[in-house]
This record gives structure tokens, C-alpha cells and sequence, in this order.
């Protein structure tokens, strides 16, 4: 006779995470500018879809920091937009 599954601990506990509501996108902007007023200058950015981020829907897991700090360093490359 087939033992019947039983509930871990963990099913037992509030989630700390209250809804399911996730973000659509992430932004990841540079600013060149000066140092006491950042966002007067000039910019450039990417868009990140937020399941590649977070590691959902057709992605296995969360992005990486270095992946995040490739992403970062390629912005910085590139320099801001003229």
C-alpha cells in the first residue's frame, strides 16, 4: 500500500510574499554626468525582460550578477548616447 505524501514544515508558514504581482521589465540605466547633479547628463539603457531577471516562465533560473555587471559594463562601453 502506497504511503500518502505528507506536508513539509514549510506548508505550515505564512508566505512572506503576500501577492504573485511581478514587474514587466527592468530597466538598467547609466548616467554620465556630473557628480552633483547625475541625471542632468546624458544616459543610455537597456531593457531586461523580468522573467529572464527573475527566473521565470521559459528561464530556469534568476539572472546572475555577473550577468547583471556584463550588461552594466557593456552600457559603460558604449558610453552615453550623443
Amino acid at each position: 500500500m502506497p504511503r500518502p505524501e505528507l506536508a513539509g514544515d514549510l506548508s505550515r508558514v505564512k508566505s512572506i510574499e503576500a501577492d504573485e504581482t511581478w514587474p514587466t521589465l527592468i530597466e538598467v540605466v547609466c548616467y554620465w554626468g556630473p557628480k552633483d547633479a547625475p541625471r542632468k547628463g546624458r544616459r543610455r539603457s537597456v531593457e531586461v525582460d523580468a522573467d529572464q531577471f527573475f527566473g521565470r516562465g521559459r528561464h530556469g533560473a534568476p539572472m546572475s550578477g555577473d550577468q547583471l555587471v556584463g550588461i552594466v559594463n557593456n552600457l559603460r562601453k558604449q558610453g552615453p548616447k550623443s
